[in-house]
C-alpha cells in the first residue's frame, strides 16, 4: 500500500534536497510545501527505509544512494 507521501510525488524531491544539505524550512520553499508537512514525510523516509535517525537518513542520500530499494 502507498503512502500518501508517495501519492503526491514529493518523496524523491524532498530525499533528493535533504541530500544536498537542505534544512526543511528550505525544502519546503524549494517545494512550495510547509516545513511540517517536509518533517512528516522525512520522517516517513527514516522509518521506510529502516534508519534510525535523521542523521543516518542525511549520510545516506548525501552518499547518492537511491530511495528506492
Amino acid at each position: 500500500m502507498r503512502c500518501f507521501w508517495e501519492h503526491t510525488g514529493v518523496l524523491e524531491p524532498i530525499y533528493r534536497l535533504l541530500g544536498q544539505g537542505l534544512n526543511d524550512k528550505d525544502i519546503g520553499t524549494k517545494l512550495g510545501l510547509a516545513e511540517v508537512n517536509v518533517q512528516n514525510c522525512i520522517a516517513w523516509v527514516i522509518h521506510f527505509l529502516n534508519l534510525k535517525d535523521r542523521q543516518e537518513l542525511v549520510l545516506y542520500a548525501s552518499a547518492g544512494r537511491s530511495f528506492v530499494r
